[in-house]
């Protein structure tokens, strides 16, 4: 016997609830992106704010320690090359150094600013790439022009603004950030049209992977070395003025040196694991975008298409949360 033909009313009252339930969703994951972004790139900026602070306030300690130095960066001290150099002023009183010592250069402008800045942008761009790509998978004709218009605008700004320094377009890492601003340009143009931004995608989105493949190199290798050798140079040089002056110092005055002691030693102990978050971050994101381009090519049941958008959905909130932990103490 065949099953009852719903009513006209019946199923159109159940399509809109099935639309609905959809929105609902979509609307919800919108936000948690959106909101994960905005925090990212709001955590970012307080961390370098404090980072460059405290290494202002070390260089004025430094500077302020020695009447041999002047408020000049980068900051020229001379270093003992052994325990028996004799006494000499903490910087050189011209281009060679004191008998027995070498002069090591302090760059008071160092901050990890333009590395990690623009690199956070840009996964906050892929959050709206992501965001799209799980929005038509689960349901594929949705409209993601508010989306794919996002990320084509943040990717965009990052590039034309010379967010990562000295980008020379014959270099593999301008070409793939040129071809990210390319594609993220064509899929915002494309973006009313479901079928053609799929195809744009299973075509060109390698371009994604290439874009965080360099950006993760280029924050694993920043912070294996760079992290924390200001901290560190911060660190000794603070300490060796303290050694210097300890005697003639107050207690107040010595209390205040060694915080700035402990505070650089600590910055340069944490600094590598906090740029870590953000290369982790990136490999997230760089997973959650793969998934769902495959998932868009393949053949996949309705429920499977909901449950590889949501999971990677889940995948880049969490990534945009790992970032904000850089602002946090560890």
């Amino acid at each position: 016997m065949r099953p009852p033909v719903p009513p006209p009313a019946a199923l159109a009252v159940a399509l809109l609830l099935t639309g609905c339930a959809t929105n609902a969703v979509r609307v919800q994951a919108a936000s948690d992106v959106s909101a994960r972004g905005r925090e990212a790139v709001t955590a970012t900026a307080a961390y370098l704010d404090s980072v460059e602070q405290r290494r202002r306030d070390a260089a004025a300690a430094l500077v302020a320690s020695d009447p041999s130095c002047l408020p000049a960066s980068p900051l020229r001290i001379q270093v003992p090359m052994s325990a028996t150099a004799p006494p000499a002023s903490l910087c050189p009183e011209g281009d060679t150094p004191a008998p027995g010592y070498t002069v090591l250069s302090i760059d008071v402008g160092t901050s990890p600013r333009a590395l990690l800045e623009p690199r956070v942008a840009l996964l906050a761009a892929v959050g709206d790439y992501v965001e799209a790509l799980a929005t038509i998978l689960a349901a594929p004709q949705t409209d993601v022009s508010a989306e794919l218009t996002a990320f084509a605008e943040r990717v965009g700004r990052v590039v034309a603004a010379a967010g990562v320094p000295e980008v020379d377009p014959a270099t593999p890492r301008g070409q793939g950030l040129i071809a990210l601003a390319t594609f993220a340009a064509e899929l915002a143009r494309e973006a009313r049209t479901a079928g053609q931004v799929r195809a744009l995608v299973d075509e060109r989105g390698d371009a994604v992977d290439r874009a965080l493949a360099e950006l993760r190199g280029e924050v694993e290798g920043w912070g294996r070395t760079a992290a924390r050798s200001a901290d560190d140079l911060y660190g000794n040089a603070l300490f060796r003025t303290y050694l210097r002056h300890r005697a003639d110092l107050t207690a107040e005055q010595r209390e205040q040196l060694v915080a700035r002691v402990f505070a650089a030693r600590e910055a340069a102990r944490t600094g590598p694991a906090r740029v870590a978050a953000v290369a982790d971050a990136l490999a997230l994101a760089s997973t959650a975008q793969a998934d769902l381009r495959a998932a868009l090519s393949g053949r996949l049941t309705p429920a499977q298409r909901r449950a590889a958008a949501k999971l990677n959905l889940d995948r880049i909130a969490r990534a945009l949360a790992l970032v904000t932990t850089i602002a946090r103490p560890l």
